[in-house]
């Protein structure tokens, strides 16, 4: 062959070959370069769907096809054929059967969470049956499909030639919802897949309004509102760190399961009933499946499997032989068939012409970026629609008001053409002032415009006559309000998301449902609980809010003289303000000020070292911006009955709630108690629903009441309520006081059990019982004095001092069995006073008498400008420590034995001397330093 039939391709891109010449190439380079345009255009062109709106080119085609034939939801159905024709003749040039399988599986219920098209006939099922031929089945759009062709006619997207440039279509849907994540997707390209699945429409939207509301939310506020992926098919999903890590990186495996349920057949036969299915598994599949184990004899306790799946649902029964323990059969068919089943979750889309994986958040995001484009090209043809209508309005005022001189200079001329040509030149020569409700010159504007003029000219002229100036300045006004709103939506880009957000949350409204998938917190697999030892470790607070675990090996006791150790370091002026001994599977109940409460395992709790200083609450807890811990509660059991948990708030409310309410885990906390908007929670705490309950105020006002509700006693006591219940009156306070604290005692009965224990191993109940007997002569006495007092009919001094007398002989046989129990060794349980400025006093709960809840109280301080008001209330022992902080920082740690007993209405005692504006800022019991334990060789270990 000559040399000139045979050039070679040039590479510098110079003078290309004549035309039939043949070129010579290396095969391996054009092997390469169209085995990628190939591979692109499988990617781009058929396999993935676009991120904007979840669509693969074939759905687009067939939604659009169908949108243009005005095949609505609330048309009638037309042939399935008539829609492949027209998707294929027109915008597909593809086989018949793909589309048509692409249009089936959009109607069917179990492949997309929420279809898209209205399938009329047979459509397939979920035993794999395959859907009738297209010449008998029928379609039309469903209502949700609107929403994602919703404003395609106000050039909100780019529309591209199609295949024979015959027509237009779309790029993209201009989509109100998020469809890629809601219906999921699912694909082969060339060397890459995409496996995306279905998500609850509810969820999704609330996560897409979190972001447009806040554009620097993560995955961690995404997930408050999205629980997981939500089948069609229902079901369980475990492995919650399966999800979550697929949602961080756009790829992860989790694991679903069949829902099944246990039924009685017989006295002695059971049967496993399943009613739900993992997605994408074939039901008749799955039973020839579980029929074949039993003839291979892999599942023995099974004696027949049967199909009685009907219209209102599935339910396939597998019924047990005699004696069959359905734990160990399902535990078997999880493992051998598609009953339990994998996902792996791939969540690949194009963006920009790319295929790219998506973290859930960016998924979202790529939603956002896409409404913000179509609002914002709806925006602005709505305003260049608004803007001609006003041109076109202001015409016909014109008009109107010249009516005489148009129909002159109309009549006047020859033709339309002379009239069009008159009417202009008269309208820009003339000065017209047109008042419409802001006046200018119609020649500043160049008068009448050729736009006018046509549409002055389109009228009949009659109606000039009837178009009234009214009317035209309501349609000016009106639509001038338009103009306004569109101009101001984009200028402002917190208006523009409004928009976004009040078509997302419409959708949400109108399409939304519940969750058929039940996501399961426990992986199938073995749990991070039970790798860890169920062990007691301790717990240290400071008083700053930091949080660390220790073994419980760092706090051995030292004899005295020992130099001790480094417990928890601390920042400048904190301190432990509690410690806490429990197991590491125990809960720590944390509730705020607000009157939430979060849980944390105490294993979650970092352990940073014996001289490490801990994690702060704030960043441990994920609390809300104004929260603070007010009260930490160890839990081993929130499922315990007879336990409750008490609440104090600064306006004196108290209420109870079973600790069993607690007990549904969720990391972002839920409502403890409902509190007012000018309250606060000061205090919690776990009680066995039979104590005593102790208030103190600012202005030292104290109250004791029985915590035992008593409905037989005018509802004394605390009623059990449930977590969103405010609760009822502690305290009547004066105004501008409040509640400065609360403490939980022991109830009477439970003082005068351990007195009898006591007296008996004392060989003391005789004399025990005498001071008792005593007390309660003295009480019937002045009942009996007081009675006679009010019964007189002028009070006279003899029956006043009767009063009195038996009031000194009550307390006076008080005082001795208080002394006798100093003998016994009976416990005391002491309320500590602080007041402001830095005075204190203890005294014994029994003086505070038991009164009905919601009273006014007694007095608990004798307040002076010398020791100011109360500044902190606490419930102390013989044993506790006391650490006072002032405002100023000044910081003094008292042992509380030092500090003077004394009864209700005294002053106290100086804990701390205070410059004159320094005042008491808290006060709070500390661990002690030694604890009694068991001795070995290294110390003594606490027990």
């Amino acid at each position: 062959m000559p040399d000139d039939q045979n050039p070679q391709l040039p590479l510098d891109g110079g003078t290309p070959p004549r035309e039939g010449s043949l070129i010579s190439i290396n095969i391996e380079e054009e092997m390469r370069r169209s085995y990628l345009d190939y591979s692109m255009s499988v990617i781009i062109g058929r396999a993935l769907p676009d991120a904007r709106d979840g669509l693969k080119p074939v759905h687009r085609r067939v939604l659009y096809a169908m949108s243009e034939m005005g095949l609505e939801y609330n048309k009638k159905y037309t042939k399935c054929a008539k829609v492949v024709g027209q998707a294929m003749g027109v915008y597909h040039p593809h086989g018949d059967s793909a589309i048509y399988d692409t249009l089936v599986r959009m109607a069917q219920p179990f492949s997309l969470r929420y279809p898209l098209v209205d399938g009329q006939g047979n459509f397939g099922s979920v035993d794999g049956d395959p859907p009738a031929a297209m010449r008998y089945t029928e379609c039309r759009m469903q209502r949700l499909a609107g929403e994602l062709l919703a404003d395609i006619d106000m050039e909100t997207v780019d529309f591209v030639p199609n295949y024979d440039e015959s027509t237009l279509e779309p790029t993209v849907l201009p989509t109100r919802i998020p469809n890629l994540i809601v219906n999921g997707s699912s694909g082969i390209a060339v060397g890459m897949a995409t496996n995306i699945p279905p998500h609850n429409l509810t969820e999704v939207v609330n996560a897409t309004i979190e972001l447009v509301k806040n554009p620097k939310a993560g995955l961690i506020e995404i997930l408050q509102h999205v629980q997981g992926p939500d089948f069609p098919t229902g079901g369980f999903l475990y492995g919650k760190s399966g999800i979550v890590n697929a949602y961080k990186t756009g790829r992860g495996r989790f694991m679903m399961r069949a829902k099944v349920a246990t039924e009685n057949l017989t006295k002695e036969k059971l049967a496993i009933i399943v009613t739900e299915i993992p997605y994408q598994v074939n039901k008749s599949k799955l039973i020839e499946r579980i029929a074949e184990l039993v003839t291979e004899k892999i599942v023995d306790d099974i004696s027949d499997v049967r199909d009685e799946s009907d219209r209102d649902g599935m339910r396939i029964v597998i019924e047990l032989k005699r004696g069959a323990q359905p734990e160990i059969v399902l535990n078997q068919l999880y493992k051998h068939t598609q009953m339990q089943e994998s996902f792996s979750m791939i969540f690949l889309a194009v963006l920009n012409g790319q295929p790219k994986e998506f973290p859930l958040d960016e998924a979202i995001r790529a939603f956002i970026n896409h409404r913000i484009d179509v609002v914002q090209r709806r925006t602005v043809y709505l305003l260049r629609k608004a803007k001609e209508f006003e041109h076109i309005r202001e015409g016909f005022k014109i008009a109107i008001d010249n009516l005489d001189t148009v129909i002159r200079i109309i009549r006047a001329s020859a033709s339309r053409a002379d009239a069009r040509e008159n009417l202009y030149a008269w309208g820009k020569g003339t000065e017209i002032i047109i008042n419409l409700g802001r006046e200018r010159l119609a020649s500043e504007e160049r008068g009448l415009s050729l736009k006018q003029v046509d549409a002055i000219l389109e009228l009949q002229l009659y109606r000039l006559t009837q178009l009234s100036v009214d009317e035209i300045l309501k349609e000016l006004n009106e639509i001038r309000e338009k103009i306004a709103e569109y101009e101001s939506i984009l200028a402002s880009d917190k208006k523009l998301r409004n928009v976004i957000i009040k078509e997302l949350e419409k959708v949400r409204d109108q399409y939304g449902d519940a969750r058929r998938t039940q996501i399961v917190d426990e992986s199938a697999e073995l749990q991070l609980e039970d790798l860890i030892a169920d062990e007691q470790v301790a717990v240290t607070v400071s008083h700053q809010g930091y949080l660390k675990r220790t073994p419980i090996s760092i706090y051995r006791q030292q004899r005295r003289g020992g130099t001790g150790r480094t417990g928890m370091k601390t920042r400048e002026e904190d301190f432990v303000s509690q410690l806490i001994i429990d197991s590491t599977h125990a809960y720590l109940l944390c509730f705020t000020n607000t009157g939430r409460v979060y849980w944390i395992k105490v294993y979650e709790v970092p352990d940073v070292g014996a001289a490490g200083k801990g994690k702060s609450m704030q960043s441990l807890l994920n609390l809300q911006p104004g929260e603070n811990v007010r009260a930490i509660l160890p839990v081993r059991d929130l499922e315990e009955e007879g336990k409750f948990i008490f609440f104090a708030t600064r306006q004196g409310t108290v209420k109870k709630t079973p600790l069993k309410d607690f007990s549904n885990v969720m990391s972002r906390g839920i409502i403890a108690i409902a509190i007012e908007k000018d309250d606060d929670l000061i205090s919690a705490g776990l009680t066995n629903g039979k104590q005593t309950i102790f208030l103190g105020t600012r202005d030292g006002m104290a109250i004791r009441f029985d915590e035992e509700y008593d409905p037989e006693r005018n509802g004394i006591g605390l009623r059990p309520m449930g977590r969103n219940a405010a609760g009822n009156r502690g305290i009547s306070l004066k105004k501008g006081d409040y509640v400065i604290g609360a403490a939980i005692t022991d109830s009477d009965a439970t003082r005068d059990k351990e007195r009898d224990e006591c007296a008996v191993k004392l060989n003391l109940t005789k004399k025990l019982t005498e001071l008792r007997s005593n007390l309660e002569k003295a009480k019937e006495q002045l009942q009996k004095s007081r009675e006679e007092l009010r019964a007189a009919p002028k009070e006279t001094e003899s029956l006043t001092a009767a009063v009195k007398t038996s009031e000194k002989r009550r307390d006076d046989a008080e005082k001795a069995l208080k002394e006798f129990d100093d003998k016994l060794g009976v416990s005391k349980s002491l309320i500590l006073t602080v007041t402001e400025n830095g005075f204190g006093k203890r005294t014994d709960v029994d003086e505070y008498r038991l009164t009905a809840r919601g009273a006014q109280g007694v007095n608990n301080l004798k307040a002076t400008p010398k020791v100011g008001k109360s500044a902190s209330i606490l419930l102390v022992n013989e044993t506790s420590e006391l650490v006072v902080i002032s405002q100023w920082g000044k910081i003094i740690r008292i042992d509380t034995k030092t500090v003077r007993a004394a009864g209700r209405a005294t002053q106290g005692v100086r804990l701390l001397n205070l410059e004159e504006d320094d005042k008491v800022a808290a006060a709070v019991i500390i661990p002690p330093d030694e604890v009694n334990g068991k001795e070995d060789e290294q110390g003594t270990l606490i027990q």
